[in-house]
């Protein structure tokens, strides 16, 4: 009779343990694919500013060819932490880097919006000036839908943090070597 109860207490652990992991997995792998999501917007914007770049047929000025080049230098900065990132989307040190990468890139890009809008010699192409526009016009565009996968990525995060520091599942967590994640 004992041996009874203490086999059903075993057998009610091994369940519950069995549980908790499959969601702990299942919340981590609902948090990387919410980062595949997010990735995908990431991307297309380092893809837009390069294409913006490509664009730009030169600098007028010095100071246009020095903010031309942090933006370049901050576009290669971000991609390789994205594809830090995108190895290890749960890994706080590489989304402590991305969230840095896109500040930098962020203060580039619109400090060279701000200094030179649009081209100010005389004859230039207009239709260089409306690339440029289109430009800039889909890239305010993206920031709404980077602004949307951040949200719900951070939102699948969330989740998953609170499942790892939840007791008894943190046990679980420890054992299996669940950490918990950035949010960006």
């Amino acid at each position: 009779m004992f041996l009874t109860g203490w086999l059903i207490v075993l057998a009610v652990l091994l369940f519950w343990a069995v549980g908790a992991y499959n969601r702990l997995m299942r919340l981590r792998s609902s948090a990387i694919q919410a980062f595949g999501a997010l990735d995908a917007e990431l991307l297309r914007r380092t893809a837009l500013l390069a294409e913006y770049d490509a664009t730009v047929t030169g600098p007028r000025l010095p100071e246009d060819a020095q903010m031309h080049e942090a933006l370049r230098a901050s576009v290669t900065q971000y991609a390789a932490s994205l594809a830090v990132m995108r190895a290890r989307p749960l890994d706080a040190s590489a989304g402590s880097a991305l969230v840095a990468g896109g500040k930098v890139l962020d203060a580039a890009w619109q400090k060279l919006l701000e200094s030179s809008p649009e081209p100010a010699r005389e004859g230039e192409a207009v239709d260089a000036v409306q690339t440029l526009n289109s430009l800039i016009q889909r890239s305010e565009q993206q920031r709404s839908q980077i602004e949307n996968a951040t949200a719900q990525f951070n939102a699948a995060v969330d989740h998953y943090n609170q499942a790892v520091a939840q007791f008894p599942a943190n046990l679980l967590a420890w054992v299996f070597g669940f950490k918990q994640a950035q949010t960006l």
